[in-house]
């Protein structure tokens, strides 16, 4: 009678620490942080958004492919 009242102790014991140690795992994990955005310019031929960065420059005009800036020369 004494070894089964030890045994239910123990696996008590050993469920709180499992669940408390999944608990510290869940909460410490860290959330990705947001990536910082460059400022956005509008293609002069089809007018959709690109970051600075990747937009071809032409002047004061911006493109966002280099066929969108040949076509915008003819």
């Amino acid at each position: 009678m004494f070894g089964i009242r030890v045994l239910i102790y123990l696996v008590g014991i050993a469920l709180v620490v499992w669940i408390l140690l999944r608990l510290a795992r869940s909460s410490g994990t860290k959330k990705k942080p947001l990536r910082q955005v460059d400022d956005m310019v509008r293609c002069a031929h089809c007018s959709v958004f690109v970051p600075r960065n990747e937009a071809i420059q032409e002047g004061d005009r911006h493109y966002c492919s280099t066929q969108h800036r040949d076509q915008d020369r003819q």
